[in-house]
């Protein structure tokens, strides 16, 4: 009989514990509280995060990647150092020890598998080659678009719409009346334009023609024109085999010139500067001991005028 009560007691006792686990097993599911410390985490920025809650799954590429640790709402100090004034709230990802560093300019958004499921953050793109995330750094997030944002877009486009169209009857008659002139101005336009065309299409008639009566002439012309061409490459390519053959020879001959010109030049001075001396006073030629005084052959050479002879 005590054995009995003994079962009975141990029985109710084990249902009664394992219902409080599974209970506070799905307390944290439900709250988003994790279990156990994330090998990283990651701080994303977002104007909004509508239908992400903690413990929203992570994905990176698809892939699991962890789930959301926390959201919490940034002060009015803390939104302008986010870089974007716009931030409202901070969501922290704690990844998994499996999941590789993602890269510096990696996307996060957010994201569901399908339009009835949860809302998921999801992670993508980025650089292989770019330096990789640092351990709880900060990055700007996508925010999603929902279908009531779509709603109000398309609300105020639809009235912009009825405001431009609605006016009064004056100002859209004055619209139509615009659109009926410059409808006309288009015709007149066209309308003036096709004796243009015209002379233009009689222009290329003419010249297809002429090309067509002259085609033999011109094609003479044309080859002449390569042959003389050809000559003119011909004697080029010569002279310039004549150049390089007689490179030497005329370099030589220059330098040789050069000499005889520097001393045609010197002596030219002196005989110009004896005749002069001679024709004012030719006893000095015969009496005087002293020479007149000469300029330097360096002097003559250097100068660019010609010397005088006083």
């Amino acid at each position: 009989m005590k054995n009995k009560n003994f079962s009975d007691w141990a029985v109710a006792l084990t249902v009664v514990l394992c219902s409080a686990v599974l209970f506070a097993a799905l307390a944290l599911a439900l709250s988003g509280t994790l279990v156990g410390k994330p090998a990283r985490t990651v701080r994303v920025n977002f104007h909004d995060v509508m239908g992400v809650n903690p413990g929203a799954a992570v994905k990176y590429g698809g892939a699991s990647a962890g789930k959301v640790a926390s959201i919490r709402m940034l002060t009015a100090e803390e939104r302008p150092g986010t870089g974007d004034p716009l931030n409202t709230v901070q969501v922290t990802l704690a990844l998994s020890a499996g999941v590789p560093p993602f890269p510096s300019d990696v996307s996060v958004s957010v994201s569901a598998d399908t339009i009835l499921s949860d809302k998921l953050i999801l992670v993508g793109g980025g650089s292989p080659a770019g330096p990789a995330l640092a351990d709880n750094a900060a990055v700007q997030g996508i925010s999603p678009t929902t279908f009531d944002k779509l709603v109000r877009e398309v609300e105020g486009t639809i009235t912009g719409l009825r405001k431009m169209l609605g006016g009064t009857k004056e100002e859209t008659r004055d619209v139509f009346e615009r659109l009926r002139a410059l409808l006309t101005d288009t015709q007149t336009l066209l309308a003036e334009a096709k004796p243009v065309l015209q002379d233009a299409r009689s222009l290329a008639a003419e010249a297809k023609l002429l090309i067509a009566e002259n085609r033999e002439p011109i094609t003479r012309t044309i080859g002449r024109l390569d042959h003389a061409a050809g000559a003119i490459d011909q004697l080029a390519a010569r002279g310039s085999s004549l150049i390089a053959n007689n490179e030497k020879k005329l370099g030589a001959t220059i330098a040789d010139f050069k000499v005889v010109a520097e001393n045609l030049k010197v002596a030219s001075t002196y005989t110009k500067i004896l005749t002069r001396n001679l024709a004012l006073r030719p006893s000095q030629l015969v009496w005087s001991s002293k020479p007149p005084s000469l300029p330097s052959e360096v002097q003559i050479l250097q100068s660019v005028k010609p010397v005088p002879a006083n």
